[in-house]
């Protein structure tokens, strides 16, 4: 706080010192402006006597009087015949800073006649000087009052008011949930001024009374917030779950979609890749199914395609996945199964189908194709050769099982 307030000051102490120097510098410009209007006006008429009387001696004795003067640091005077005879004094500059020039000027015979000059260089190094001076003796006395001034403010500042800080400060570090509320009170007199310590120490009691309080009641309801937690957290778990399994569900047959299929699939080829175990795939659909939609409507195909999927789940088996691939397309994939096994599936499935009564439409029939994995199969390689399969058991007569 000292370094700041010093800081303060010294700025305040610069610039009051500045415009006492601009008015002081102003006042001696003024004063020798005064001179020069002094000279021009008590001594220029002798001056111009003696320049017209070609008396040398005279004009010594006026020039040098003129120099002795502590605003003119030289002169210069020029008369006679074309101004061509000079007289100095002092250190003259005629082209130097505020370097003043006079005409002489006598009145002959009612005429007023110019019989020379005088160039007159200002003692412009004492005037700074003096500046100088002044700076120097001003900044060290603005220097010890602003020392002076800071260390009293800091002083009193520091006893009446970082003190007491310095004691809220501390008693905002013991504040602890759950530990008894005892009020914060200044050290000071018996009899202490309603001052605004006194009124920041209200506010704080106040604010930590509130801060209790509000302790106090999340105590009280924590438990019932926890519950609340597990229960929502429990719903939102449940939630997840039923949109997981509708995210891989087909909406019609409640069967996986192409979404949970490839899954299922990336997990079996991966294992029989790694494992060398067998794996089948087989891809079937009804039987001339455009030929439903066309003659009955597609609530009536849409129910045709709910029973054909319950029954290729009633008759493959718990660790096979049925699901629908798209449209009237469907595929089983086999883990474990080879082609044999996996014809046999499609046989009884495609013996299931023909047998079944569908209603408004009566019995109609379906084609399966079979492939067996192969090292080095993709989903869409072992799909591939299902669907192959699948087109030469339509291209040889529908209702029947061929392999890929």
């Amino acid at each position: 706080m000292l370094v700041w307030i010093l800081a303060i000051s010294a700025v305040m102490a610069v610039m009051a010192t500045s415009v006492q120097l601009f008015f002081d510098y102003r006042r001696d410009l003024s004063d020798l402006e005064q001179a020069m209007r002094y000279i021009e006006e008590n001594q220029l008429p002798g001056l111009a006597d003696a320049a017209w009387n070609f008396n040398a001696a005279g004009l010594r004795v006026q020039l040098d009087g003129i120099g002795h003067s502590p605003w003119v640091a030289g002169a210069m005077v020029r008369y006679g015949p074309n101004q061509s005879a000079e007289l100095t004094t002092g250190v003259i500059d005629p082209g130097g800073e505020r370097a003043v020039e006079f005409p002489l000027r006598r009145d002959v015979g009612g005429k007023v006649v110019v019989v020379g000059g005088i160039t007159i260089s200002p003692n412009m190094r004492d005037l700074y000087g003096r500046t100088v001076n002044r700076i120097a003796v001003v900044l060290a006395t603005q220097a010890v009052k602003s020392l002076v001034i800071s260390i009293s403010i800091l002083l009193l500042t520091s006893g009446m008011i970082t003190r007491h800080m310095t004691q809220m400060a501390e008693f905002t570090k013991s504040f602890e949930p759950g530990k008894d509320f005892t009020p914060f009170t200044l050290r000071r007199g018996p009899h202490p001024p309603q001052d605004e310590l006194t009124v920041l120490a209200d506010g704080l009691n106040d604010a930590y009374r509130r801060l209790f309080t509000a302790h106090e009641f999340e105590v009280r309801h924590n438990e019932r917030l926890s519950e609340e937690v597990a229960l929502r957290t429990q719903e939102l778990h449940q939630a997840h779950q039923a949109l997981a399994k509708i995210a891989v569900t087909d909406k019609l047959t409640g069967l996986l979609n192409r979404l949970g299929l490839e899954d299922a699939f990336a997990a079996e080829l991966a294992q029989a890749e790694r494992q060398g175990k067998p794996l089948a795939v087989i891809l079937t659909d009804v039987d001339k199914f455009k030929q439903v939609n066309d003659r009955h409507g597609h609530q009536v195909g849409d129910s045709v395609l709910r029973d054909f999927a319950a029954i290729l789940v009633r008759e493959g088996r718990s660790a096979d996945f049925v699901g629908r691939w798209g449209g009237e397309e469907f595929i089983i994939l086999c883990p474990d199964t080879d082609e044999e096994r996996a014809a046999l599936v499609a046989e009884r499935m495609r013996a299931s189908v023909a047998a079944h009564v569908f209603p408004v439409v009566g019995t109609t029939t379906s084609s399966f194709g079979v492939a067996a994995f192969r090292l080095g199969d993709t989903e869409a390689s072992l799909v591939k050769r299902a669907d192959d399969a699948l087109y030469r058991a339509k291209e040889s007569g529908r209702n029947r099982v061929a392999r890929g």
